[in-house]
C-alpha cells in the first residue's frame, strides 16, 4: 500500500496558523457530549489512517499512479491525497513536486464539499500570500474532503496548477466521483489492516520451550490476510502442531482459517490426532459446505521424551523429515481434505524424531518459490540439510517468500530434535 509521507505544517497555514482547527458550534464552548463525539470521531479517523506494518518493498504505489492519472486528466501540475495524521499531515499518494502547499492544505476544513479556486491570485482569502504572489505558483486549486464510512473527515484530495482556467461542471463531477472511489479504497484498506492485525494476533503467542527441541514457525501471506495458518499448543504428554491451508485467499479464507484453528484447538488433547481431525470435520461440515470450500491440514502430537510423533495428513502432503544423516522422507498423505463431503476415517500414523532430525511442514506457496512442482520438496530438504538450526531453515524460506512475486501464502513450521552434547 502506498507509503505514508509525513509533512510539516507551515507556520502560516491557512485557517489555523499552524494549529489544528477545533470544531465549535455557534462560537460557544463545546459541551462534554460534543467533546466525546469529537474524540470518538478522531478514534475512527485514526483507525482509517493507520498504515499496515509492511516492509517497504511490499508497499503498493497504486495511489501514486491514480494521482498521476488524475493530474493528466484534469491538466494539473500536482495532485495529492493528504490525510490528517495524529501529529502532522500524511501524503498517501502524490504526483508532482512540492505539491502540498501549506497555505492550501488546510483549506478543505472550510467546506463540506468540493472547493474550486480558479484563480488564487484574485481570491481574497489568499491576498498577499507568498504562495500566490509568485507568477509561477498556484493559480487553479481544487480540493475535496475525504471521509471515513462513519462520515468523519480524514483528509483531502487536492490538485493544483500554475495556470488559471475555468473548471467545468463536468470536471467537478469527475472529481467527486474520484473522491468517492478514494474513500471506498481507504475504507477497504483499513478493513484489511484490521483483519491482518487480528490474524497476526491469532498466531501462537507462547514460544515453545521443549528440552532438547527447537520449534519455529512463520507465515507470509500473499495479501494482507490469508487462509493458511500454523499453530502449536500443549497437549497431555507433549506438544500439538497444526498447519492448515483453507482453499481461497483474502478475508473469506482468513475467517474460515480462524474457525478451523478454534475447532482444532478445542478438540486437540482430548481426542487424539485422528479423533481431533474427525471431530473437526464434523463440526466444520456445514460451514465448509456452505462456502464451497475445503481444508488440507497436517495435525500432529509430539512426545518429547522419546521423539514419538503421531500425525494425520488430510490431503496436505507437504511434510518432510530430514534425518541427521541427510536422508529425507515425505510423510504419508493418503487421506482426503476436510470438506469433500465424503465420510472418511482419517488414519493416524507414527514416526520417530531422532537426535539431529528435523520435521518441516509447509503450505503449497513454498513450492512456488522453486519450480512449483513436487520436485521442490527436495529443494526444501536441501535447505534443511545446509542449515544448522530449524530457525535458520525457516528464515531462508521466509526471505525467499518476501522477495518473490508469489500469489500464494507461504507458511512454514519446523521441529528439530537437537543432538546430544
Amino acid at each position: 500500500m502506498a507509503e505514508h509521507r509525513r509533512l510539516h505544517r507551515h507556520p502560516g497555514a491557512a485557517l489555523g496558523n499552524g494549529q489544528d482547527p477545533i470544531p465549535v458550534q455557534g462560537g460557544t464552548k463545546m459541551t462534554t457530549s460534543q467533546r466525546n463525539e469529537t474524540t470518538i470521531a478522531g478514534d475512527r479517523r485514526d483507525a482509517v489512517l493507520s498504515p499496515p506494518d509492511l516492509p517497504d518493498d511490499k508497499r503498493e504505489n497504486r495511489f501514486d499512479r491514480v494521482m498521476a492519472m488524475a493530474a493528466s486528466f484534469f491538466r494539473m501540475d500536482q495532485a495529492a491525497i493528504v490525510l490528517a495524521g495524529r501529529d502532522s499531515p500524511l501524503v498517501k499518494g502524490q504526483f508532482g513536486d512540492d505539491l502540498v502547499r501549506p497555505a492550501f492544505s488546510g483549506s478543505f476544513t472550510e467546506t463540506q464539499t468540493l472547493l474550486v479556486i480558479e484563480d488564487a491570485s484574485t481570491d481574497p482569502r489568499f491576498a498577499g500570500n507568498s504562495i500566490v504572489d509568485d507568477p509561477n505558483s498556484v493559480r487553479l486549486y481544487v480540493s475535496i474532503p475525504l471521509r471515513s464510512p462513519g462520515g468523519e473527515p480524514i483528509g483531502t484530495f487536492t490538485m493544483s496548477s500554475t495556470r488559471t482556467r475555468l473548471f467545468s461542471e463536468a470536471e467537478r463531477t469527475h472529481v467527486q466521483r474520484i473522491a468517492t472511489w478514494l474513500e471506498e479504497e481507504l475504507a477497504y484498506q483499513s478493513e484489511m489492516t484490521r483483519a491482518a492485525e487480528v490474524q497476526y494476533a491469532l498466531r501462537p503467542k507462547i514460544e515453545v520451550k521443549l528440552s532438547g527441541y527447537e520449534v519455529v514457525g512463520t507465515s507470509t501471506p500473499s495479501r494482507a490476510v490469508g487462509g493458511d495458518f500454523f499453530d502449536w499448543y500443549p497437549v497431555p504428554g507433549g506438544l500439538g502442531l497444526t498447519l492448515a491451508d483453507v482453499m481461497g485467499k483474502g478475508v473469506g479464507a482468513a475467517i474460515l482459517a480462524a474457525t478451523v484453528r478454534a475447532v482444532i484447538r478445542t478438540a486437540a488433547g482430548n481426542w487424539g490426532v485422528a479423533g481431533t481431525v474427525r471431530r473437526a470435520a464434523r463440526l466444520l461440515e456445514l460451514d465448509l459446505d456452505g462456502t464451497e470450500s475445503f481444508v488440507t491440514l497436517f495435525h500432529a502430537h509430539l512426545r518429547p521424551d522419546d521423539g514419538r510423533l503421531r500425525y494425520v495428513d488430510a490431503g496436505h502432503g507437504l511434510t518432510l523429515i530430514v534425518r541427521a544423516d541427510g536422508k529425507s522422507e515425505r510423510l504419508a498423505q493418503t487421506d482426503l481434505p476436510l470438506g469433500t463431503g465424503l465420510e472418511l476415517d482419517w488414519r493416524r500414523h507414527t514416526v520417530w524424531l531422532n537426535e539431529g532430525d528435523t520435521l518441516i511442514s509447509f503450505s503449497d506457496g513454498v513450492l512456488d518459490l522453486f519450480d512449483g512442482t513436487l520436485a521442490s520438496l527436495e529443494d526444501v530438504a536441501d535447505i534443511v540439510r545446509q542449515t544448522k538450526t530449524a530457525a535458520h531453515a525457516v528464515s531462508v524460506l521466509t526471505m525467499m517468500a518476501e522477495h518473490a512475486e508469489s500469489s500464494d501464502d507461504v507458511v512454514v513450521v519446523a521441529v528439530r530434535r537437537k543432538s546430544a552434547p
